[in-house]
């Protein structure tokens, strides 16, 4: 006959057990990750990224370079800035999206207003030179045609409608700045003002033609930064 265990013992034994069986189920639970949740010691899916866009976003802190064989425009950080190269960033003086230069410190300089004009290659386009030229050459065959006989390279003038398009002639850059109202052409390395009779170089542009304003003469080009 086994002896009697007092009933104090047997209920602790108990209780010790109940509480093993506990403390295995929520190891189980704990290494199984909850229902409808992501698993939190996983790294996210890599998040894909941002197709180019056909027109400037609702952010106007945000800075594009512009692809003009795609018609494109893709986001860009100050710091990948090229100097030289034209850029669209949003103005809140002339209140639109506009094409500028970046300037070697990293700001954005001038408002290219209709008319101006700046070297094909300067617009941070992903392909090589040959690349470009032959896809210049499919969207207006003619004037690549008289770029070639001429031996000039391809370069690109902003119309009216704010669209850019193949010019005729070469140009090292020539821009009408619609935040000062004054004109600057670049001859080699060096800026240099367009000036009227008056000694000024501000303008105005009606009727697709520049027209002298006032006596002011010239000064410094601002550097546009926000």
């Amino acid at each position: 006959m086994r002896p009697l265990v007092p009933l104090r013992l047997r209920l602790g034994a108990a209780l010790v057990a109940i509480l093993l069986a506990t403390a295995a189920g929520a190891a189980d639970d704990a290494a199984k990750p909850a229902l409808g949740k992501p698993d939190a010691a996983k790294p996210d899916a890599a998040k894909p990224v941002p197709a180019a866009l056909m027109a400037p976003g609702s952010d106007r802190s945000v800075i594009y370079k512009f692809d003009p064989l795609s018609k494109k425009y893709t986001a860009v950080t100050r710091k990948d800035l090229k100097p030289q190269h034209v850029y669209q960033r949003y103005s809140p003086g002339v209140g639109k999206w506009v094409w500028s230069k970046a300037a070697a410190d990293g700001t954005l300089r001038y408002a290219f207003g209709p008319g101006s004009s700046q070297p094909a290659a300067l617009f941070d386009m992903p392909a090589t030179s040959e690349e470009r030229t032959k896809a210049l050459e499919k969207q207006s065959p003619e004037l690549a045609k008289r770029l070639a006989i001429n031996g000039a390279k391809p370069s690109l003038r902003l119309g009216d409608d704010g669209k850019w398009s193949l010019m005729p002639d070469s140009t090292k850059g020539r821009v009408y700045d619609l935040e000062s109202g004054q004109r600057f052409e670049w001859h080699g390395d060096n800026v240099v003002p367009v000036t009227h009779g008056a000694g000024s170089n501000l303008w105005t542009r009606a009727g697709g033609q520049y027209r002298p304003v006032g006596e002011q003469r010239f000064t410094a080009p601002p550097s546009y930064q926000w």
